[in-house]
C-alpha cells in the first residue's frame, strides 16, 4: 500500500510540474526541506513545492527556456 501511495505521489507531481515547466527534479522529502520552495531557489531553480496534498516530496522546477 506504501508503495502504491508513492507511486502516486509521484506521478501526481509530474503531471502538476509538466505545465509550463521544463526541468522538474525531487530533491529530498518534505520533512529534510521544510521551506521547500526557498531550497529550490538557493539550488538556482525557479520554483519549488511539496505534491501532494500529503506532502512528502519536494520537487524544484527550472523554466523551459533557460
Amino acid at each position: 500500500m506504501a508503495l502504491l501511495k508513492f507511486i502516486f505521489l509521484a506521478i501526481v507531481g509530474v503531471l502538476l510540474f509538466s505545465n509550463g515547466m521544463g526541468l522538474q527534479v525531487c530533491i529530498g522529502t518534505c520533512k529534510q526541506y521544510p521551506n521547500c520552495n526557498t531550497a529550490c531557489k538557493k539550488q538556482g531553480y525557479v520554483v519549488g513545492s511539496c505534491f501532494p496534498e500529503l506532502h512528502y516530496l519536494c520537487c524544484c522546477g527550472k523554466d523551459p527556456e533557460e
